[in-house]
């Protein structure tokens, strides 16, 4: 009997770079892949609305279950790229990848791709099937290295840029780990000393007869409420965290946050470098792949965080379809810096728009590092002394009672 068609929601971009939904009936995600190939879209996701058989959820759990981080993705695509790159077929790449001992989940993606493979599929249409592991950026990257013939150097660029971003992710997280320590231990010290140093003195206080310093009796009213009320505190930060994602969820609360965060002295200048780091080095990675701008600028729109670049980045696209250059409406848009677009109009003129890209790219990382390890590097001692006044403040306060309280006794 011939397999029930299923119903799949797509996502995908047309031929001038725009994003594309809707639904379309096949027999599989391959064949669903393959029909809006054949209708000069790009796919990006295609999933299915209903359950599907038992050994589809089971090959479903093989491979979704086993999403791979950012690093673990470059370390695939790099091996991918290294095989490829050697002359062996990408079947036979991905066969020899799946034989491996090491590393269990990048040899279970590299089975369920090589199996669609063998069904036919091309390895973009393999990797769009499994959009939860692959992004849209790496879709296009591979199927225009396919295009071209140089499915090697795409890879090699898309391992490069994946590489890059987990490098800089991993040295923020280690960089971040003293600075928390620190913040948790001097936390985890004020709350002792609040919950069970001060209500043992409270009683000699209370036998004092005297008026207590205002310092002294603020450190014991936090330490009441914070002893009494130490749940509603917690409930109400819960329901405030809540409440801020919702509220975040909403486009123009989100885009005046990010407005905002782009004027704000040096925090805000640190954001544009970091978001025109990733987007231009994913831009000049597509670019140098042969993508048509107008679709590498709709793929590059997709790394920016900030929601006011992805809107600039957006317009910058609708006015390329009309013709010009890329620097005079990345200028227009106030948001990006000036040496960027200057990087941009040297490579426009020179024809050569990859290759500055990619040079920026290496530029802004440098500085968006040296920013981070000054910033952090003040981190410290910032926490060290806020976190020392604080304890010193309550440590003063309670003194300065056990002094006037000897003093009454005297």
């Amino acid at each position: 009997m011939p397999e029930a068609l299923r119903i799949f929601r797509y996502r995908a971009l047309n031929r001038a770079g725009e994003n594309v939904r809707g639904q379309l009936a096949a027999r599989d995600r391959s064949a669903a892949v393959a029909r809006l190939q054949a209708q000069g879209l790009v796919p990006l996701s295609a999933e299915a609305e209903t359950g599907g058989s038992l050994a589809q959820l089971l090959r479903r759990d093989v491979t979704g279950s086993f999403r791979l981080s950012v690093k673990q993705l470059a370390d695939f695509m790099q091996e991918l790229a290294s095989l490829v790159g050697a002359g062996i077929p990408a079947e036979q790449a991905l066969a020899l990848l799946a034989g491996r001992e090491a590393g269990l989940k990048r040899r279970r993606v590299a089975e369920e791709l090589l199996r669609r493979l063998r069904n036919g599929a091309s390895l973009a249409d393999a990797m769009a099937a499994e959009a939860k592991i692959f992004p849209p950026v790496a879709l296009g990257m591979v199927r225009a290295g396919e295009a071209s013939g140089a499915l090697d150097s795409s890879l090699t660029r898309l391992a490069d840029y994946l590489r890059r971003s987990a490098d800089v992710r991993e040295a923020v997280q280690s960089s971040l780990v003293y600075p928390a320590i620190l913040l948790a231990t001097a936390l985890g010290s004020v709350i002792l000393i609040l919950t069970v140093v001060l209500p043992q003195l409270k009683p000699i206080f209370a036998h004092a007869h005297t008026a207590l310093p205002f310092g002294t009796r603020l450190v014991l009213a936090a330490s009441d409420g914070l002893r009494a009320y130490w749940w509603a505190l917690l409930l109400g930060t819960l329901v405030l965290a809540f409440m801020l994602r919702r509220l975040l969820r909403d486009p123009a609360i989100l885009a005046m946050r990010d407005r905002l965060l782009l004027r704000i002295p040096l925090l805000g200048s640190g954001i544009r470098r970091a978001e025109t780091a990733r987007f231009v080095r994913i831009l000049g990675a597509l670019a140098g792949a042969n993508v048509a701008l107008p679709t590498a600028l709709a793929l590059s729109q997709a790394v920016l965080v900030n929601t006011v670049m992805a809107e600039a980045v957006a317009v910058v696209a609708k006015q390329l379809k009309e013709g010009g250059g890329l620097a005079e409406p990345l200028a227009a848009s106030g948001v990006f810096p000036d040496l960027a677009i200057q990087f941009i109009r040297i490579g426009e003129a020179t024809g050569r728009l990859d290759e500055m890209l990619l040079r920026q790219a290496d530029l802004f990382d440098g500085e968006v590092r040296r920013q981070i390890d000054r910033g952090l590097a003040l981190l410290v001692p910032a926490v060290t002394i806020v976190m020392g006044m604080l304890v010193a403040g309550i440590i003063t306060s309670v003194m300065t009672a056990i002094l006037s309280v000897n003093d009454v006794f005297r």
